[in-house]
């Protein structure tokens, strides 16, 4: 039913979120967690999202799934607006949309045995109860690597790794189209998150899932994802194929972060070791006025990229790098 006709399943346009903090004794501020950000999803694809943390990786994964209320423009599912749904047809949205979130020791609820975790959101939709639900929950444990024995037993009766694919199990029970997995493996240890990635492959492929992969390793969303899109400080930065992206990257955030790839060759790594060195990390925060990531960047000439912020254009086919001289 979802992205049915050439249409994009998830479409992203103009995005902005902010958030009010305190600064002081009756001051706030505004934090822009996400400033117009636009993208779009096809069926069938994952599109990774990475980015240093802070950069609103999560925060969008949120807003696309309607956990947060966007401030500016928007967000449709299945050619629906997102921030329009209310009531029964928010509740719809969350049945075809579900989210696998960071950390596995957190997102269980400890006082339930995994059947009545799985069991809520089918009772909730009024999907399946009793034996029928039983046999939902099996499968879908079954299918995320689990056995039934699982179902009588609590979150911290399991590791990590199982405590994930619990949660992945939970959001396939309900046979959503698309789930944003907000960094699943970044909380689990390097030997676990390879058989993580690899399950979740694997369930694209068995139920036609379109998944939106946030992480800020880019290894990691090298072997899942079709597309790339870098963040930097909230903005988009940069948009390509994987293969592309991993074999020319335009934007030097880019560039910065698969400099930190871990690499055998030491020649290679040399090469690296001074890019790294030639970037000035000592300054987090972005430029006031301009590109963000000036006051970072090798590559950057001022006055222009201290004044003039520089559009997401075209640089090759379908890739796409918010830099002057990209």
């Amino acid at each position: 039913m979802i992205g049915e006709g050439g249409l994009p399943l998830v479409s992203v346009e103009a995005v902005s979120k902010q958030f009010e903090v305190r600064g002081g004794l009756l001051r706030k501020a505004v934090l822009k967690a996400v400033e117009n950000v636009s993208f779009d999803i096809a069926r069938g694809e994952t599109l990774g999202l990475v980015g240093e943390s802070g950069s609103g990786k999560s925060t969008l994964g949120r807003v696309i799934v309607n956990l947060l209320k966007v401030n500016s423009g928007s967000v449709t599912v299945a050619g629906q607006s997102v921030a329009a749904l209310k009531g029964a047809a928010r509740r719809s949205l969350w049945r075809h949309a579900q989210m696998v979130f960071q950390d596995p020791f957190s997102s269980l609820n400890p006082r339930m045995t995994i059947r009545d975790a799985l069991a809520e959101p089918l009772r909730n939709f009024e999907i399946a109860e009793g034996a029928a639900a039983d046999a939902m929950i099996r499968k879908a444990l079954d299918d995320c690597g689990m056995g039934a024995q699982a179902m009588a037993r609590y979150p911290q009766e399991f590791s990590g790794g199982q405590r994930q694919r619990i949660g992945i199990a939970r959001a396939l029970i309900l046979r959503p189209d698309f789930i944003v997995a907000d960094e699943p493996v970044s909380a689990l240890d390097v030997s676990i998150q390879a058989q993580i990635v690899n399950l979740l492959q694997d369930l694209q492929v068995e139920y036609r899932l379109t998944y939106l992969f946030i992480a800020h390793d880019l290894a990691v969303v090298r072997h899942i994802a079709d597309r790339v899109a870098v963040m930097y400080m909230g903005r988009l930065v940069e948009i390509a194929g994987s293969r592309e992206l991993y074999q020319r990257p335009a934007h030097p955030y880019t560039q910065l972060l698969l400099s930190s790839i871990p690499i055998p060759d030491p020649r290679l790594e040399a090469e690296r070791v001074r890019l790294r060195s030639s970037v000035d990390t000592s300054s987090a925060s972005p430029s006031k006025t301009g590109c963000p990531f000036s006051t970072r960047c090798p590559r950057a000439q001022f006055p222009r990229c201290g004044e003039e912020e520089p559009a997401l254009r075209p640089i090759s086919d379908r890739h796409l790098a918010a830099c002057h001289f990209a």
